[in-house]
């Protein structure tokens, strides 16, 4: 990281964002073009989130294809105006991941995949129903690294 004094240094402090927050952008590679899409997710510690998907897709070709993902979450946004152009700026944090997608199959994966994302949003989750449980395509993303950082907050 370029901006050592921004890093969110804590690991907690850094688990504490991703599990504040309820839509990230998934980064992919289809070919040799980028692909970002705003996602909702849900996060279980230490480094898994799960993501839920219709059966077919863009998204789902490309996964099956390169699994290997970018992820960028962020949170606390506040535009600070200056009195020039250039002295604007932004408070924030935010934190970036990288890692696997795989295809859960499992339907008690699933089932906690799912209960993990109601669990983001403020829900609780529950009975899916098996025609909707199969239906409905989960994602796993094994995180293998993971970065914060924050601009106009105490550091952390």
């Amino acid at each position: 990281m370029r901006r050592k004094d921004r890093q969110i240094e804590s690991v907690d402090a850094v688990r504490e964002v991703i599990g504040r927050c309820q839509v990230l952008h998934l980064a992919m590679v289809d070919g040799d073009h980028p692909y970002v899409l705003p996602l909702s997710y849900g996060y279980l510690e230490p480094d898994v989130l799960y993501l839920h998907s219709a059966s077919d897709g863009r998204k789902l070709d490309i996964l099956r294809a390169a699994p290997q993902v970018c992820f960028a979450i962020s949170t606390d946004h506040e535009l600070i105006r200056g009195e020039r152009p250039c002295g604007w700026g932004f408070r924030y944090r935010s934190v970036i991941g990288e890692g696997t997608v795989s295809f859960v199959t499992d339907d008690a994966e699933k089932r906690l995949g799912l209960d993990a994302i109601m669990r983001q949003h403020g829900g609780e989750g529950g009975d899916y129903g098996d025609a909707s449980l199969a239906a409905t395509i989960v994602l796993r993303v094994d995180i293998t690294s993971l970065s914060g950082k924050h601009a106009g907050y105490q550091s952390e």
